[in-house]
């Protein structure tokens, strides 16, 4: 394989994305500990999460927080599955499975976080 060829593969950006992702995911989680449970507001309940979640700021961060980890943890299943499947109708599948789980975990914790009233 030449050198242009293995520039347009697309590994080195799938590469870079799962190392990004994987670095911000890390930072909103240590954002979420420090906030909801070293933060100094007492005990976490109901009542706190709603707190946090009326405001757009938050929804925000959440629902990013949200796509980040599915999309890194699905496009890493997919990788996997890609080293271990060698016929084509089978990646179709696997992609096709992965796509439709991402999207109904997407949509149910979508409908979760946005519900809420804003202030």
């Amino acid at each position: 394989m030449d050198q242009s060829a293995q520039v347009n593969s697309g590994g080195a950006s799938g590469w870079l994305f799962q190392r990004v992702s994987g670095i911000t995911i890390a930072l909103l989680i240590l954002l979420h500990f420090l906030v909801l449970h070293f933060g100094g507001g007492g005990e976490v309940n109901y009542n706190r999460v709603v707190a946090r979640l009326s405001t757009p700021y938050w929804k925000v961060i959440d629902l990013t927080f949200l796509t980040l980890a599915l999309t890194h943890g699905l496009y890493g299943l997919w990788l996997i599955a890609g080293d271990y499947l060698n016929k084509n109708w089978m990646r179709v599948a696997v992609f096709f499975v992965l796509s439709i789980g991402g999207i109904v975990l997407f949509t149910m914790g979508a409908i979760t976080v946005i519900p809420f009233p804003g202030k």
